[in-house]
Parts: structure tokens; C-alpha cells; sequence
């Protein structure tokens, strides 16, 4: 009877028999994300992953962290065996955005039975941000978004969007048929996608929030902050190359990998082409009406 409450109470801590009596245990990837130990500094930052203390064995926990400015100039990277916590030292603006990603990988944890061994990935960012506590006492320091994990042990395909009912209607019409004939000769398989263009990027997951802009053009990124209350489509229209901010950025698309300033992101265009999701963010192509 002991025997059986023991088994009871590990399967709901997550706990899992194997051989050689080794213990794995994992919590789901979106209940994961980022704790600043030490961020009242304005040149130094301290940051806490729980997801080393929930996952075991700890010994198999893996950290790839890098963090960037907001014109995505590379401030640290540094992988970290059984290690929660990652430390450095800057030199930015308190006006500037850091942007931090973490892969935390495990090859000896499987989640919830997944075929695939233990992936999960928390990009988030920080801002300094002051708060007056009582009147004349402020209190500074850089503040973490709040963004949690995704689980990107599954490579993520895109749908296949070939039809022959292709306004949707519920009927097939001679409109239906052109559609599909312009078609021919393309694969869900092997799609072809561009990022050549601009997006918006917004801190929320409505695109009407959107305060910053990319544009991808020959081969590099340009951005473009919103200076202004409302930022809508007319005003990201009237922008050209000489308002935006003077660093570019080097980018590249092979597949569904979008190499932005040597970093690598697995990518899915979304939306015909409207949407570009990478783990844990979205952008929206300007014009589209894939927000609606």
C-alpha cells in the first residue's frame, strides 16, 4: 500500500521511474519565465532561470543565452551547464531596450511523454524603469517584460493553404478554379516565402500597439521607432530610409531560417505571408489584414 501512495504522489509531482533509478521531472514551458536577482544596477544585471531548478536531472541542463540592444548589436552570449543564473556587465543608454534569449535544452528529459527530449525557449526584454515609491524616494532598475517559455522541441510546419474553394464561400466556382490554376507547380512541401518589405513589431500580440518598424532591403534591416501617440499605417507609409535609426542590421531567409545579425531563428510565415511568427513573438506585414 506504501508502495502504490509513493507511485501516486511522484506521477503528480511529474516525477518518472526509469532505470538505474534516475529521476526526471519537467513542468510545462509556459510556466516558465525569467526572474531578475540583481537589476538595480545600471551597468550590471543578474538574471535567475527557474526552469534549471524544475527539470531534471540538473546536471543535463543546458543554457544558450544572448543578449542584444535594441539595434541588435550582440552584448553577451554564453552557454551554461547546471547553472540558473547568468551575469554581465553593459555600457547602453537607461533610454535603450535589451533583448534577451534563452534556450534551455536537456537531453535526458522528456515532457509529458514527448518523443522529442526537453527545448524550451524564453525571449524576453528588458527596460529601465523608475518608479517613485513615496514622494522624492524613486526606485530604478531594469524591468523584464514578463514573457514566458514556448516548448520548441517540435519543429513547427506551416499549414498547407492549397483549396479549390478559395473565397471560402462553401462553393466551388469558375473564380475557384482560376485560383487554383495559378497553383500549379507549388508544394506545401517546399514553400517560397519572402521578408523582403516592413513590419511591425508590437510589445503586446495586437498589432495596433505597434511602435517599432523593420525593413528588410537587400540584405539589411532598417528600423523605425513611432515618436508620436498614434501610430497607424498612414504614418509608417510616410517613412522613408532617412528616418530610420542609423545602424542596419544584416539579415538573410533560407527556408524557414531567418539569420538576423549572425543569429539564427526558426521562423513560420503565417497569413500568406502576412504574419512571421518566431517563438514567442510576432510581426505583421505592413498593409496586411491578417490582424483583423
Amino acid at each position: 500500500m506504501k508502495q502504490q501512495i509513493i507511485l501516486v504522489i511522484a506521477a503528480v509531482l511529474g516525477f518518472v521511474p526509469s532505470s538505474g533509478a534516475q529521476v526526471i521531472t519537467t513542468v510545462d514551458c509556459d510556466l516558465i519565465g525569467l526572474v531578475c536577482n540583481v537589476c538595480s544596477q545600471t551597468n550590471t544585471i543578474n538574471l535567475y532561470h527557474p526552469g534549471g531548478y524544475l527539470t531534471w536531472p540538473h546536471s543535463e541542463n543546458v543554457f544558450e543565452w544572448e543578449f542584444t540592444d535594441s539595434e541588435g548589436n550582440l552584448l553577451h552570449q554564453e552557454t551554461l551547464v547546471d547553472d540558473n543564473f547568468v551575469s554581465f556587465d553593459f555600457d547602453i543608454p537607461l533610454t535603450d531596450t535589451m533583448f534577451v534569449s534563452v534556450l534551455h535544452t536537456n537531453d535526458s528529459a522528456w515532457h509529458n511523454g514527448s518523443q522529442n527530449s526537453w527545448a524550451c525557449l524564453v525571449e524576453d526584454y528588458l527596460f529601465w524603469e523608475e518608479t517613485e515609491v513615496i514622494p522624492g524616494t524613486v526606485q530604478a532598475g531594469w524591468t523584464l517584460g514578463g514573457t514566458v517559455g514556448v516548448d520548441v522541441s517540435q519543429p513547427v510546419e506551416p499549414e498547407c493553404n492549397l483549396q479549390y474553394d478559395g473565397d471560402g464561400d462553401g462553393t466551388v466556382t469558375v473564380v475557384d478554379v482560376l485560383g487554383l490554376l495559378s497553383e500549379f507547380g507549388q508544394s506545401c512541401e517546399d514553400p517560397s516565402y519572402t521578408v523582403e518589405g516592413r513590419w511591425l513589431w508590437s510589445f503586446s500580440d495586437d498589432v495596433a500597439d505597434a511602435n517599432t518598424m523593420y525593413e528588410y532591403l537587400n540584405g539589411l534591416r532598417y528600423t523605425f521607432y513611432c515618436d508620436q501617440s498614434e501610430c497607424n499605417e498612414d504614418y509608417w507609409n510616410a517613412l522613408d530610409i532617412t528616418d530610420a535609426i542609423p545602424n542596419t542590421v544584416p539579415y538573410s531567409l533560407d527556408g524557414d531560417t531567418l539569420t538576423i545579425n549572425g543569429t539564427e531563428i526558426a521562423v513560420t510565415f503565417e497569413c500568406v505571408e502576412g504574419v512571421i511568427f518566431w517563438p514567442g513573438s510576432y510581426i505583421w506585414r505592413l498593409g496586411s489584414d491578417c490582424a483583423e
